[in-house]
């Protein structure tokens, strides 16, 4: 039998690749959902699911069939998104819109389906992949940072009300992370690294050890809150 049941969203790509892999090759059971074609790689007692996470309809529909099929949800990593960079003055309203809907409902879309089941049995683990623009934002990415900001406060009220449960929520700000983030903003990977001052990249491998780790601790201890930067960045 594989292990619990592990929900990763924004699963396609970068972070929740990552992920996928590897608690993937820790045994688990997985829900990988994207907006886009299945990820890449082989990853046994697998199910995918084209759904949008602001879609609130077609979320509920992929974790029941994932839960029929592999048990309840013992881990949801809160992974998609997508950054828009652009002077306020001159965003889309409706492009704005939909970037909290993804960013910030997604997010509750997903705690809301998952989170009674775990009131429930006691037990379970809620991880929110923030970003360190949570906490220090930076221009011309105000609708991106502000859902971030809101996803720690989220993350940090969760973890209050749900302690007495034994639920688990924990908070993840990374630094920049070696993704394809940039073709969101329509520039290569070297125009978006120029754009930043050339900073050193965390690989999303790396971030999914350190997430993993923190999934795999006792279910009595909670990392709450963590920041994740290159050790060369004064950033933050």
């Amino acid at each position: 039998m594989p292990g619990p049941l592990v929900v990763i969203t924004g699963a396609t790509r970068g972070i929740g690749h990552a992920l996928a892999s590897k608690f993937s090759q820790a045994g688990h059971a997985l829900l990988l959902v994207s907006r886009h074609a299945a990820p890449d790689g082989d990853f046994p007692d697998c199910l995918h699911a084209v759904a949008d996470v602001a879609d609130y309809k077609a979320m509920s529909l992929a974790i029941q069939r994932a839960e029929e099929a592999y048990g309840p949800v013992e881990c949801l990593v809160n992974n998609a998104g997508f950054l828009k960079v652009a002077p306020l003055q001159a965003r889309d309203a409706g492009e704005m819109s939909y970037e909290v809907d993804v960013l910030l409902k997604g997010v509750l879309y997903g705690v809301r389906l998952v989170l009674p089941g775990m009131i429930e049995r006691k037990r379970g683990t809620i991880i929110n992949i923030s970003s360190i623009g949570d906490r220090t934002p930076g221009p011309d990415g105000e609708v991106y940072h502000a859902c971030k900001a809101a996803v720690r406060s989220l993350s940090l009220t969760l973890h209050k009300s749900q302690a007495p449960h034994n639920v688990r929520v924990v908070n993840v700000a990374p630094g920049l992370v070696k993704t394809d983030i940039h073709e969101e903003m329509g520039i290569s990977f070297e125009e978006y690294s120029k754009l930043l001052g050339n900073p050193t990249f965390i690989e999303a491998a790396e971030l999914a050890d350190i997430i993993f780790y923190c999934w795999h601790l006792p279910q009595r201890i909670c990392v709450r809150d963590l920041v994740v930067m290159p050790t060369d960045c004064a950033f933050g």
